[in-house]
């Protein structure tokens, strides 16, 4: 048994390696072919780009209403009944439902002695990460068990825009504050307030430093620090200029380009310079994190005006004055939520996440018509995509390949997986690359297939697959309804239901002759849904 296993992993290695190098020599393995979609291609489409892929009978319930009917109530969150699944969230991961200042007191309690126990410290440590657990678990639960599909789909995309990483300081007790009040909030509203929203929240503050970002010293700060240098004593005011730590670019260059303008260069057409990112930086010192000290303060945002840079300043051809304070970065955040540029950017990631990574040059200006015309209502541009006939034309039909989030959870979706715990399936997205908010880089992480067709990665997805199947992941069982509609006295018969319930194409699919040879001639169950789920065909979307 363990040789012919070995062999099969060989197999199946190989084949990854051939969908490899099939993607980069082709850009996918979709079907060329001019024709429409069928009704049940259409409705299957849907379920993979806008659900993370379909469950048990998904496809036939979206194709007998339309896919049409079915997308136009996922555009309406609200009008979706979710209860089930908003009572396990509220039940399960209380910390989604606090305050800032809520979480910090439970999941980060004082010390009840000076020094604190060895018992003390492992009771804080046990809580810090039972937090880090809740918004993890949070976000895997609801993309599988979620009928608000398309919320969870987009909260998927914003979490990657708008990328803080629990690691970094205090972040992780801010992180399901941030999911809650940022992301979900705004995610069907308006760009602007979303965007105001994020660079107001403590985690993206304190994630990307502008907490800590202050005016630059002037010339008489820097002669009183020189002044006083090596002193025993100094005075008061002499020790707070020596406390300022100075202007952070960090986050005023991440705001224009990863969170609207995109990459510039200041010869570009709406581009910007290195003075605007510095300028930008000046403009909002000050803007800061408040944080627990006492009962009369607590976490949230600040502005401090001792810390803020009085000077003018002209950043992307605007004027300021110095003496707008707060909302002169107010004024400016919302400037570049309407800025063209940054209409086309943020439509251009829409369409490579929804449509194709290439998307065609028409759709995205199209989009972005509608993104200014509408002043970013994000509905609304959603909607203009999901309409098109770009996004419904086979060109683009499992044209993208998953990532290894959405490659887990249309696993556990695809087979409906019982998911009762999420350690199994949160260990095997850090293998895979992939772990949720632990992304160290402020791009977050990307959704096309370049970032993710590396063979050694995607042994990974296969191993994932079989434990799944094998019902070796913790916390998560195939059903034995799964199990109980596979015909098991012919080998031919189960290679053709898995194929079915498993595959966009079944066994017409391309490729299918070679999964099929890896199954080989007597599969088990078990064994042949591993490999059908890790097989190429099944990492298209």
């Amino acid at each position: 048994m363990i040789r012919r296993e070995s062999a099969v992993a060989g197999r199946i290695h190989e084949l990854l390696f051939i969908s490899v190098v099939l993607w980069f020599a082709c850009g996918s393995m979709a079907e060329s072919s001019g024709e429409p979609l069928s009704p049940h291609q259409s409705a299957r489409h849907v379920l993979d780009r806008l659900a993370f892929g379909p469950g048990p009978g998904d496809v036939d319930r979206v194709e007998a209403m339309g896919w049409e009917a079915w997308v136009r109530g996922q555009l309406d969150p609200k009008s979706v009944e979710n209860d089930a699944s908003d009572k396990y969230v509220l039940e399960h991961f209380p910390s989604l439902a606090m305050t800032m200042d809520q979480v910090w007191a439970a999941y980060n309690p004082p010390y009840e002695s000076d020094p604190p126990t060895q018992a003390q410290i492992q009771k804080r440590n046990e809580l810090r990460y039972k937090l880090s657990q809740e918004l993890v678990g949070s976000v895997i639960y609801r993309a599988v068990y979620s009928e608000r599909r398309f919320e969870e789909v987009m909260a998927e995309f914003w979490r990657n825009h708008f990328n803080v990483d629990q690691g970094k300081d205090e972040v992780q007790y801010l992180a399901a504050h941030y999911e809650q009040t940022v992301i979900r909030r705004h995610q069907f509203g308006k760009f602007s307030d979303m965007l105001l929203a994020s660079a107001r929240h403590p985690a993206m503050l304190i994630y990307l430093d502008n907490d800590v970002s202050q005016k630059p010293l002037t010339d008489r700060e820097k002669r009183m620090l020189v002044r006083y240098e090596g002193r025993k004593y100094q005075p008061r005011s002499v020790a707070a200029i020596g406390r300022q730590r100075g202007l952070n670019e960090n986050y005023a260059r991440e705001l224009m380009e990863l969170h609207t303008l995109g990459v510039q260069n200041e010869n570009r057409k709406g581009g910007y310079s290195q003075r605007d990112v510095t300028e930008l930086a000046r403009l909002l010192t000050g803007w800061t994190a408040g944080r627990p000290r006492g009962e009369s303060t607590g976490y949230g945002f600040i502005y401090r005006e001792s810390v803020h840079d009085e000077d003018s300043k002209r950043v992307l051809g605007m004027r300021f004055d110095g003496r707008e304070g707060e909302a002169g970065g107010v004024r400016f955040i919302r400037a570049l939520a309407e800025h063209e540029q940054t209409a086309r950017f943020i439509s251009l990631k829409f369409c490579r996440y929804l449509v194709n990574d290439d998307p065609p040059a028409g759709l995205v200006d199209e989009v972005a018509r509608v993104f200014v015309e509408t002043d970013g209502d994000l509905a609304e541009v959603y909607k203009a995509i999901l309409f098109s006939d770009t996004f419904m034309a086979r060109a683009n039909y499992r044209a993208k390949f998953r990532t290894p989030f959405e490659f887990v959870v249309a696993s556990l979706r695809a087979t409906g997986a019982e998911v009762t715990g999420f350690g199994g399936t949160q260990e095997a997205l850090r293998r895979m690359g992939q772990p949720v908010y632990r992304c160290v880089d402020p791009t977050g992480y990307s959704d096309t297939a370049e970032a993710w067709l590396d063979p050694g990665v995607l042994v990974y997805r296969w191993d994932f697959a079989l434990r799944l199947a094998r019902g070796q992941v913790p916390g998560a069982r195939i059903p034995d309804a799964f199990w109980r509609g596979l015909p098991k006295e012919k080998p031919s018969a189960l290679k053709r239901a898995l194929a079915e319930a498993l595959l966009a194409e079944g066994t017409g699919g391309e490729g299918w002759g070679n999964i099929e040879q890896a199954l080989g001639k007597k599969p088990e169950p078990e064994h042949a849904a591993g490999l059908v789920l890790g097989s190429p065909m099944f990492q298209e979307q």
